[in-house]
């Protein structure tokens, strides 16, 4: 069968974002006062009407509601992957990895939170069958060298026997960066072996972007929550840098966080003009890749346009989980917004 254009793949992908969620709407929804009504105006709204047809507005859980959300994210990118016949092309099923490593890692939170139970009943029942492990099963493991044995005979063998090899010194930030960076690496690899030059430098820039987003966040949290020095943040850092080590290392060796997001604003081009708020650097830092998604989406490289729009519909989706948690806790509709990238 012959691939379909990569322009058409595009061309719908641009169609899609086009229906999203504006500035506008986010500002909307932060004035919701209940999750009801965000389900109202999410049915509403033509981005979310197909997915959420049909449901109970007033009865539905706001952990369902977000479900209905990230599954209709999926469902989606596999549609576009096997619109140009992609599915055995490693780069396209990065997404798969990226959703089972999810929750392998909610399930190792599960596991040193001792709520094993509630794993699997949050667990998201349309990743079932687009995965190869069976996580009915892994959710029976009580310790991690269990887990462990029970996925040595899967791709996740050699990350989850250096989280094993740990032993009492285990714990889930450990275990996180342990596989996100399997998930990268494999990532990273998949870049280079099936895209082409052109296509791998524009997204390896933007994967090496989306980490030092991650590794600033993660830096800031450990120093401003934690007290962190400079080893311990260094040691929970995820590989690969578009901003450069040196200038990294430079900010894992701040003294205070509030010195951290000076040195970030001063090093950082794309973070020049953020950080009007330095008690949200999450949003902040969102935004760049928000930027660097809108900017990607505008080249006329279909893998990039591909992984652009992946990162777009995360914080899309992230943006609409923060409002609903503010809506939760009470927040007023200023602090929801502050708690938005758009």
């Amino acid at each position: 069968m012959e691939r379909a254009s990569a322009g058409a793949t595009i061309t719908k992908i641009r169609a899609i974002h086009g229906r999203m969620l504006t500035q506008e709407d986010y500002r909307i929804l932060a004035s919701k006062k209940t999750v009801t009504q965000v389900a109202q105006y999410l049915m509403e709204h033509k981005r979310f009407s197909d997915v959420l047809s049909g449901i109970n507005v007033n009865t539905i859980h706001r952990g369902y509601l977000e479900e209905l959300i990230v599954k209709s994210n999926f469902e989606m990118f596999l549609k576009l992957r096997d619109f140009q016949h992609l599915r055995h092309a490693e780069f396209y099923n990065s997404v798969c990895l990226k959703y089972e490593t999810q929750q392998l890692l909610s399930l190792i939170d599960s596991i040193f939170s001792k709520t094993r139970a509630s794993f699997i009943s949050g667990f998201p029942a349309f990743l079932i069958n687009n995965t190869k492990l069976d996580f009915v099963e892994l959710s029976k493991c009580a310790s991690l060298q269990e887990l462990c044995s029970k996925l040595g005979c899967t791709q996740y063998k050699k990350p989850m026997e250096q989280i094993a090899s740990l032993g009492d010194n285990a714990d889930y930030l450990t275990c996180e960066v342990i596989l996100r960076t399997y998930y990268y690496k494999k990532l990273m690899s998949s870049v280079k072996n099936d895209l082409s030059k052109s296509d791998a430098t524009l997204i390896s820039s933007a994967i090496r972007s989306e980490l030092d987003v991650r590794n600033i966040v993660n830096a800031y949290r450990m120093k401003k929550y934690f007290g962190a020095g400079s080893e311990e943040i260094r040691s929970k850092q995820l590989p690969f840098t578009k901003l450069g080590k040196a200038k990294m290392e430079k900010l894992y060796e701040c003294t205070t966080d509030t010195e951290m997001v000076e040195y970030v604003r001063k090093t950082s081009k794309a973070a020049a003009t953020l950080f009007d708020r330095s008690d949200f650097i999450e949003t902040e830092m969102a935004k760049i890749n928000l930027r660097s998604a809108r900017k990607l989406l505008r080249t006329q490289s279909m893998p990039a346009v591909f992984y652009a729009f992946l990162q777009l519909c995360d914080v899309e989706a992230a943006n609409i989980v923060h409002i609903i948690e503010g809506i939760r806790y009470e927040l007023p509709r200023e602090k929801i917004e502050e708690l938005i990238a758009y």
